[in-house]
């Protein structure tokens, strides 16, 4: 497989409803892709089943790791948890060196404003894993963060509002998170 077409496989790779429309109809959507007719021949001899086995495999690699980075997370969603990511990984593609931490983060945004969870508690849960990825940045040095409930604590899930700040000395500095309960919200 030619280089140039490299980027076009990531995206059918990752892009569901580009995936189907492709092996529907690849000349019409090669050509909206720009490719020429060589190339639009040579992606149009893939397995769609191997394609769509492989991109199904990529997720669930991508579902593993931000698993594990929102383990509260995932725990207190359980199934919801997964059910989410999969409608959530057809909306971002992780690009760079820390893919996993930022996919754990946009999966995190996702939840804040798409879903729709009950009880209120687990907000602030996904909030709070949110916040420690994102302090644990290396030239992060302060984050501050307001919580209506208690949901890092041994006593449940409390409505106890609290402010936590995240916070390092130097960018090689080992990260530490300090919690005070807050009466002003």
């Amino acid at each position: 497989m030619e280089l140039a077409l490299q980027p076009i496989l990531a995206q059918l790779y990752t892009n569901a409803e580009l995936r189907s429309r492709f092996f529907t109809n690849p000349e019409a959507v090669g050509a909206q892709l720009g490719l020429n007719t060589t190339q639009i021949q040579q992606l149009a001899q893939l397995s769609a089943p191997a394609v769509n086995l492989f991109a199904t495999s990529l997720k669930r690699k991508r579902l593993g790791e931000v698993r594990e980075l929102l383990p509260m997370t995932a725990k207190a969603l359980d199934k919801e948890f997964s059910k989410l990511f999969w409608q959530y990984a057809e909306t971002y593609i992780p690009q760079g060196i820390k893919k996993h931490l930022l996919d754990a983060i946009a999966f995190a945004s996702y939840i804040e404003k798409v879903a729709n969870i009950a009880p209120d508690w687990i907000l602030d849960l996904v909030r709070y894993e949110k916040a420690w990825l994102e302090a644990a940045e290396p030239n992060k040095l302060l984050l501050v963060r307001r919580f209506r409930y208690a949901v890092n604590s041994s006593e449940g899930h409390l409505q106890q509002p609290f402010v936590a700040l995240w916070f390092r000395l130097s960018q090689r500095g080992k990260l530490k998170c300090m919690q005070v309960r807050s009466l002003l919200f």
